[in-house]
């Protein structure tokens, strides 16, 4: 039987926990970065992200729904007597998810730190205790579902207030449209890849696997996990734009330093005036503090089905697991003295450990025993293969520019 809409938005969940993991600290600070530096440049980056992100998570939803397997327990499905090819899977998912859990948790938390210690003029060391505490609750103590409903309602709260204030600050509407046309403007490739890394997170690949793995129980179920990702991943693709667009507008050109997490907010002041301070802050404390929750719910999640831990999540070696992370951001919160930069990078770590997930999603998608029928279209194949080619081109520059400087 058809579903109406309202019907489809109440049976949301996997795509819209993806969309508010990602606009976190990091998105923030990546868009506040690359606007003031590079105007609307950039903007393509966002638009091809959520283009990208889109096919891959129906994917990863059409092979979670197919097999009845996560992405992790897929992968070593498509050749499950190699011993060889079964250590490589799960190598590969063990360090990508660890360096990237890692780095957005720091992030994460030096982010909420930062907004929780000017809302109450509190030292920074203090706002980090508080953010790594709550964020310790929340991991021994919450459930899928909780972490559902704060997400829904977080990305509703900041879609509003990004898209009002991109539409009344009157940008540069010529120069925002040219902005889509990809560039890459001297000393602009870290921040590119920052921006596709905070949108199209690999791991969040695997993580939406495994929540459709938990909602769905049928293939008659793909309409309902569509809806669910073209739903959310625009909302969070126009956030990110808004976000993008109102830094452009408001601090591009003007000399702005981008030294804390903070800056953003000037951004927000043609609409919220002398309040701008004080949402901001709100908004990058709660931004830091549901992805800090995201983030160790992630680790929890693929590791336990990794290693097979009986309770999952919240099994006791996945309680220790998302303490010892929740525990490196803390110490990083604390003690930073350059918020910006490692926020910047672990955006940019992401955006590099894309093309080896989404490889290993390609993998399945194509594989005929396991899919069958329903094994990936042709443009579902070419929408992958550009996704892990630039975002591998990016990275490699990367790297080839961090060398150039140390040579």
């Amino acid at each position: 039987m058809k579903k109406s809409f309202r019907q489809k938005l109440r049976n949301m969940g996997p795509a819209a926990i993806i969309t508010s993991a990602f606009i976190g600290p990091g998105t923030i600070t990546t868009c506040t970065v690359a606007g003031v530096n590079f105007g609307y440049a950039l903007l393509w980056a966002v638009v091809f992200s959520g283009i990208a992100l889109v096919i891959l998570m129906e994917m990863s939803a059409r092979t979670t729904l197919a097999t009845g397997m996560n992405l992790v327990d897929s992968s070593v499905a498509v050749a499950p007597n190699n011993v060889v090819w079964k250590w490589v899977v799960r190598a590969v998912f063990f360090l990508t998810v660890l360096a990237v859990c890692f780095a957005f948790q720091a992030g994460n938390e030096i982010g909420a730190a930062n907004g929780l210690a000017d809302i109450f003029s509190i030292p920074i060391p203090i706002a980090a205790l508080i953010i790594g505490l709550f964020a310790l609750g929340t991991t021994w103590l919450g459930s899928y579902k909780t972490l559902e409903v704060i997400m829904q309602v977080f990305v509703s709260l900041m879609g509003i207030l990004f898209l009002i204030t991109a539409l009344v600050i009157r940008p540069d509407w010529g120069a925002v449209i040219k902005g889509i046309i990809p560039s890459l403007p001297e000393g602009s490739t870290v921040s590119a890849l920052a921006l596709i890394g905070t949108t199209m997170v690999g791991i969040n690949l695997i993580v939406h696997s495994i929540s459709c793995q938990e909602k769905y129980h049928s293939i008659d179920e793909m309409d309902d996990a569509k809806f669910d990702i073209g739903f959310n991943i625009l909302i969070g693709v126009v956030i990110t734009l808004s976000m993008l667009i109102t830094s452009a507008a408001a601090l591009y050109n003007t000399g702005t330093q981008v030294t804390s997490p903070l800056v953003f907010t000037q951004s927000l002041e043609p609409v919220l005036g002398s309040w701008a301070r004080i949402i901001g802050d709100i908004g990058l404390t709660a931004a830091g503090l549901s992805s800090a929750v995201a983030v160790s719910y992630t680790m929890r999640s693929i590791y336990s089905r990794l290693f097979k831990w009986e309770g999952g999540s919240m099994s006791m070696p996945a309680k220790i697991l998302g303490t010892v992370v929740i525990a490196f951001g803390t110490a990083f919160a604390m003690f930073s003295k350059t918020p910006t930069q490692i926020i910047v990078v672990a955006q940019a770590v992401s955006g590099f450990s894309l093309p080896f997930i989404a490889i290993a999603l390609m993998i399945v998608a194509n594989s005929k025993k396991l899919m069958g029928e329903l094994r990936n279209k042709v443009l579902s194949n070419v929408v992958g293969i550009v996704a892990v080619a630039v975002t591998l081109f990016l990275g490699l520059r990367n790297v080839y520019n961090v060398l150039i400087q140390l040579f």
